[in-house]
């Protein structure tokens, strides 16, 4: 079943990239509820761009994205790019912006759990199935 999802899931978000990428960013920036970026990280092993789009709250501090990995128990490339090297650029709202990842905890990080799983997105489900802690990544503005 979490397979099948997690299949599901990258359906989407082809399509949504495909959608994304033909309109530069002006459709698809928001799925359902949750407004859409696009991140673009430095592979930790290549140093080559990498780009991905990812759903993100909206917050003061910066948009915090959600390392769920669609239920994998394995962090995402992602995270583990931005731990390698913070430094990022993103779009969100048409906007490119030059950012840096921090990675909260804490009482930081419960906050903006809590956040999530009030904005929906099946966030709630993934605490009970993943082994793994969920690596949640504020990007400030540089």
């Amino acid at each position: 079943m979490v397979e099948a999802n997690r299949r599901m899931v990258r359906f989407q978000w082809q399509s949504h990239k495909l959608l994304w990428r033909l309109s530069g960013g002006r459709l698809g920036r928001r799925i359902g509820t949750m407004p859409v970026l696009e991140l673009v990280t430095t592979g930790r092993k290549t140093g080559l761009p990498r780009q991905i789009l990812i759903t993100y709250l909206d917050d003061p501090g910066g948009p915090t994205i959600i390392g769920t990995n669609a239920g994998r128990n394995v962090d995402p490339a992602w995270v583990k790019n931005l731990r390698a090297n913070p430094a990022a650029r993103a779009r969100w709202d048409g906007t490119w912006h030059d950012v840096t990842a921090v990675e909260l905890s804490g009482a930081d990080h419960e906050t903006a759990w809590n956040a999530a799983v009030a904005a929906g997105a099946g966030y709630a489900g993934y605490r009970e199935t993943l082994t793994r802690p969920i690596p949640i990544i504020r990007l400030q503005p540089r």
